[in-house]
């Protein structure tokens, strides 16, 4: 049997809302009206189904799509429309039909009653945890449409540092894979016609040379038993990868590897830093604030920074002495943090602080593309002319030979 969510309002002009269940719309106004309240909106709940709101939160709904359903929410909250009739008009312009399934869903729980930070957190692959938390903290103070705001500004410097992450990587990746399909290439296809080449001379080769021709036909000898091992060292890479214990070891190497390390501790950090402060400037607690920058650094070791200051501070320990002896903060950092700390200015020393590491971390990704360029030239060009060098050894061997 269908459900319908209704808006009613009763003689005293008090209006309330709901979700009920009925053979159609005419038995739920029936419903309705027999109370002796006026029927105000009515509409069958496009979520009823359990099965159908499972398969919308499956449904694809990417990071832009969220920042732009609280962009859009906090316009309406700000300009005085409520809560459900924003959700409404947002879910029914939303495009992307998981957006629009989770929305509509998320206002029929409001309607009928559920916290909207309630009824966010069914849907914690669309919804972050931080996201939650504020919104809870915004129910509490009354300050729904600034924090709405302030969540939407935060996911977008969030999402403009992985892009600046992402691109600093695509092109040493891409530099690389150029070079090692040029070195299989020339392996391949290329040294084979020198080997024939120098096989009819019956010349004793140079040891570079013979040792790069034994790889060439090693590879064309042996390559359906590299395949399988290479397929075999991926998968078992992936699965090793997707365990706790490969997480760990992936998040050790980034924060730990040279020239790029450097970024990824910025970035970390630099997240870190903005979802602290987006929390204390919301009024969650210290507790849950760190808790939830454990959950969002990104990062197992920074998460692990995170947690036990927060066990420390529970302790009643002072939060910039143990920052002080952790490796993966800077001094600076945490001086900065001491004296917003000590004036009772811990929120905007902070968001001063997020700002600081964020410009810091632009710096790095330039400095860090303008280190790889050079470096990615120098390694291909020893690479492919090393090749080329023991190739042309017998030539200059052989010129050398006549010229005397």
């Amino acid at each position: 049997m269908p459900r319908f969510a209704y808006q009613v309002r009763d003689g005293s002009g008090k209006t309330d809302s709901g979700v009920l269940t009925a053979a159609d719309a005419s038995e739920a106004s029936r419903i309705l009206r027999k109370d002796g309240k006026a029927v105000v909106a009515l509409r069958e709940d496009v979520i009823a189904d359990p099965m159908q709101a499972a398969m919308s939160r499956n449904k694809k709904i990417n990071r832009d799509d969220v920042i732009f359903f609280a962009t859009q929410l906090a316009v309406m909250v700000d300009t005085g429309v409520p809560l459900a009739d924003a959700l409404d008009a947002i879910g029914d312009q939303a495009e992307n039909p998981g957006m629009k399934a989770v929305v509509q869903d998320v206002s029929q729980q409001v309607k009928a009653g559920v916290e909207f930070s309630a009824a966010l957190e069914k849907y914690p692959k669309v919804f972050s945890k931080l996201f939650a938390a504020m919104m809870k903290a915004s129910e509490a103070s009354g300050t729904m449409g600034s924090m709405l705001q302030r969540v939407s500004e935060y996911m977008e410097q969030e999402r403009d540092t992985r892009k600046r992450i992402k691109g600093a990587m695509t092109y040493p990746v891409c530099m690389l894979s150029f070079c090692i399909l040029v070195v299989v290439a020339l392996l391949v296809f290329v040294l084979p016609r020198f080997e024939n080449i120098y096989a009819g001379k019956g010349a004793t080769l140079p040891l570079p040379t013979r040792m790069l021709l034994g790889i060439s036909s090693g590879i064309l000898s042996y390559w359906p038993v590299i395949l399988v091992v290479l397929a075999g060292a991926g998968v078992g890479g992936y699965l090793y990868l997707r365990r706790p214990e490969g997480k760990i070891f992936m998040d050790r190497l980034r924060i730990n590897m040279p020239v790029m390390g450097g970024m990824y501790r910025k970035a970390y950090l630099s997240r870190s830093l903005r979802t602290m402060a987006t929390m204390i400037s919301a009024g969650v607690s210290m507790l849950e604030g760190l808790a939830i920058t454990a959950q969002v650094a990104g990062n197992y070791f920074y998460a692990k920074v995170w947690t036990g200051l927060a066990e420390r501070v529970r302790e009643g320990a002072a939060m910039t002495d143990e920052l002080m002896k952790c490796r993966l903060i800077p001094r600076t950092v945490t001086q900065m943090i001491g004296a917003g700390e000590r004036t009772g200015k811990l929120a905007t020393v902070m968001n001063r602080v997020a700002v600081f590491c964020e410009d810091d971390l632009r710096v790095a990704v330039k400095t860090m593309t303008q280190m790889i360029e050079p470096i990615m030239i120098i390694v291909m060009g020893l690479l492919i002319g090393g090749i080329a060098i023991a190739l042309l050894l017998p030539i200059l061997s052989v010129s050398k030979v006549m010229a005397h």
